[in-house]
C-alpha cells in the first residue's frame, strides 16, 4: 500500500477558517514551479465534495498543478454525469449536502455500476470505521482533510497509476482494523449464538457505519432499542466494536448490500 508518511508536515493546520486542502496562495503553484505533467492522455476526473466551492478548488488544483482535466459536479447531478460523460476517476466527499457518510453510499453505487472508475474518498475525520468503510465502498484512495493539498494531488496521481493510497494515519488505522478480524471459531459460532432477524437488520446497518439515530429512523425503532439490539449482538458474536462486527458479518457470509442507484439518487436529493 502506498503511503506518503515521510512527506507529512510536522504540524497540521487546525484553523476553522482555512481548510488544509486549500493552498494559502491559490495563484502560486504548490510545487513552487511549473505544473507537473499528467502523463495519461485524456485522463478525466470528476469531483463532488461537501460544497461547490471546495469541489471547484480541488478541480482547479488538479488542472493547474498536474494538467489533469478535472471538473466539479453537484451531488444531485453526479450519477447522471457519470452515465453521460466519460470519467476515469472520481473524488467523493464522505459528507455530502450536510449528510454524514452519504458519500459512502454514492461510492458503493459507482463501484458497482462503473467498476472501471477509480474512487478517492475524502474523510472529514479518520477513524477505524471511516477508513474501513471507505475501502469497503470501493475506494482505492482514502484522504484526510487534515492533509495539505499537495498530498491530495499525490493521492490522485498514485490512484491514477493503479496504486492504493492512504496517508500515515489511515494506513495505521486500516492495519489496526485488520488485526481485529475475529478468529474462525467466532465466525463459525454455533446456532445457539446466531442473531435474530431483527438483530441482523440493526447490525447490518451498524457495520456499514450508520449511526444509531439513522438506524432507528430507518427501522422505525427508538435509539434505546437500537442500543439494546447492538449490545445483545455484541454479546452473541463475541465482538467489541462495529469494525469487528463488520468482519464478523463478512466471514459469516451476510450481505451488506449497497444502496441501489435510485436509492442513492433520492437520498442525495432529499433535504
Amino acid at each position: 500500500m502506498q503511503s506518503n508518511s515521510s512527506r507529512l508536515p510536522s504540524t497540521v493546520s487546525r484553523s476553522r477558517d482555512v481548510s488544509p486542502l486549500v493552498p494559502s496562495n491559490p495563484d502560486r503553484s504548490v510545487n513552487g514551479g511549473k505544473p507537473k505533467q499528467c502523463t495519461a492522455s485524456g485522463f478525466r476526473v470528476l469531483i463532488v465534495d461537501r460544497d461547490s466551492m471546495t469541489s471547484d478548488l480541488l478541480a482547479n488544483a488538479l488542472t493547474r498543478e498536474r494538467n489533469c482535466p478535472a471538473f466539479a459536479v453537484s451531488s444531485a447531478n453526479f450519477l447522471r454525469s457519470l452515465q453521460t460523460e466519460h470519467a476515469d476517476l472520481v473524488v467523493i466527499g464522505a459528507e455530502l449536502d450536510g449528510k454524514i457518510e452519504t458519500g459512502f453510499d454514492l461510492a458503493q453505487v459507482i463501484s458497482r455500476a462503473h467498476p472501471t472508475v477509480r474512487i478517492v474518498i475524502l474523510l472529514n475525520q479518520s477513524t477505524h470505521e471511516s477508513v474501513v468503510n471507505a475501502f469497503r465502498c470501493g475506494a482505492r484512495g482514502v484522504f484526510s482533510r487534515q492533509q495539505p493539498v499537495a498530498e491530495f494531488l499525490d493521492c490522485v496521481e498514485h490512484v491514477r497509476k493503479g496504486f492504493i493510497w492512504a496517508g500515515a494515519l489511515e494506513t495505521t488505522l486500516l492495519l489496526d482494523a485488520i488485526k481485529c478480524i475475529p478468529s474462525p471459531d467466532i465466525a463459525m459460532a454455533s446456532a445457539s449464538s446466531s442473531l435474530t432477524e431483527r438483530e441482523l437488520d440493526v447490525v447490518r446497518c451498524a457495520a456499514i457505519g450508520k449511526t444509531n439515530k439513522v438506524i432507528a429512523a430507518e427501522l422505525k425503532l427508538s435509539e434505546h432499542t437500537v442500543k439494546n439490539y447492538l449490545f445483545r449482538a455484541f454479546e452473541k458474536t463475541g465482538v467489541s466494536n462495529r469494525v469487528e462486527l463488520l468482519f464478523y458479518l463478512t466471514l459469516k457470509g451476510h450481505s451488506l448490500g449497497p444502496a441501489t442507484t435510485d436509492e442513492a439518487e433520492s437520498g442525495l436529493k432529499a433535504g
